[in-house]
């Protein structure tokens, strides 16, 4: 660094600036260049299989799955960004974020970490988790709230400085239990609707339709699952919930007023996922299906007006490519995987589950 541009780095504010020749007026350019570069910090954005956080509790077998590299968590490992997280169903885990994010995940669960984009310094980024089976709370970090995004298999939660208990069911369909802050649920067939009555829940049906919040007592059935199986941090709350929120007694009792439909002012509408088939007998990788054979042109030919016409002809058009005179490959497809899956307690006669119309 020149002389010239170390004395503008220390300069004090309001100093006035001397007088420079062109020479020098390009050494204070860059200068300042350099001054700008050394002041912005960009967000901390972690690319697939960089550490964003650490296993904070785990009791028997939690696994870690990142790009077809399975480990087993103990507590004080890191976990990694697009890593799924595989709860055993005798096991229960606990996750801290960079962003002071903490996760609990009940037995049989499974959640992928999917986006971490944090900037410290302005609360900013970009955060994204799905979660696709089982039981789980969330307690949102220090980041600002529209950064996160939570996705279930048929629908996206936004928070508001938020604790809340998802529950996910083997048909995909998802109950959601408020206990501080509120939350905006987006489904696939319906509009927003926003939960802020702690104690109240939320059902999202398998297709992707947001029920209105609920008491518990408007939800179950004695043939659903057990209030444990749903939510089983309310009486054995994490480690990283240091006292129980909500108490069962205050869940299982409440009888709060219906309130007024609210406007989302941060709903994310879930995205598609476009689905692949798996092949386990090479190695578990994704293929495509086949596509679809062109249709054959089918052509009349008729000789003369007063002749009977001819058999049809079909002359079947394949692509041409530079392998060869007619193609023998597929291009251009994408493939985007989509974890599902469940775990939850047991069925109602009929095929339905509490609180849950049937599959559309």
């Amino acid at each position: 660094m020149t002389t010239l541009q170390t004395d503008l780095l220390t300069m004090p504010l309001g100093a006035r600036m001397p007088s420079l020749s062109s020479a020098g007026r390009l050494s204070a350019i860059s200068a300042s260049a350099m001054l700008a570069a050394l002041l912005f910090t960009p967000p901390a954005s972690a690319a697939p299989g960089d550490r964003i956080g650490d296993a904070v509790a785990i009791v028997n077998k939690v696994v870690a799955d990142y790009d077809r590299e399975k480990r087993t968590l103990a507590a004080g490992d890191d976990v990694r960004q697009d890593e799924v997280i595989q709860v055993n169903a005798d096991a229960q885990g606990e996750l801290k974020l960079d962003d002071e994010t903490k996760l609990a995940l009940g037995p049989g669960s499974r959640l992928v970490l999917d986006k971490f984009v944090y900037d410290s310094d302005k609360k900013a980024g970009s955060i994204v988790v799905d979660l696709a089976k089982g039981a789980f709370r969330f307690v949102t970090g220090i980041a600002a709230k529209s950064t996160y995004i939570i996705k279930t298999p048929n629908a996206s939660i936004t928070v508001r400085g938020t604790v809340f208990d998802v529950f996910i069911f083997p048909d995909k369909s998802v109950w959601l239990l408020l206990h501080e802050g509120a939350v905006e649920v987006t489904g696939r067939k319906s509009a927003c609707r926003v939960l802020d009555q702690p104690g109240r829940l939320i059902a999202i049906s398998n297709s992707g339709r947001v029920g209105r919040p609920v008491d518990w007592s408007k939800l179950t059935d004695p043939d659903g699952p057990t209030f444990d199986t749903a939510f089983p941090f309310i009486d054995k709350p994490p480690q990283i919930v240091s006292a129980p929120v909500l108490t069962r007694a205050a869940i299982l009792n409440s009888a709060l007023p219906d309130a007024p439909d609210q406007a989302c002012i941060n709903a994310k509408p879930p995205a598609k996922i476009q689905k692949a088939t798996r092949d386990d007998d090479d190695g578990g990788g994704p293929t495509l299906k086949k596509p679809k054979a062109p249709k054959a042109k089918v052509k009349t030919v008729r000789v003369r007006d007063d002749a009977p016409p001819r058999k049809p002809t079909r002359v079947a058009k394949r692509p041409r490519n530079s392998d060869d005179d007619w193609g023998n490959g597929v291009r251009g497809l994408d493939i985007v995987i989509g974890i599902g899956g469940g775990f939850g307690g047991g069925r109602r006669p009929g095929g339905r589950y509490p609180g849950r119309s049937n599959p559309d």
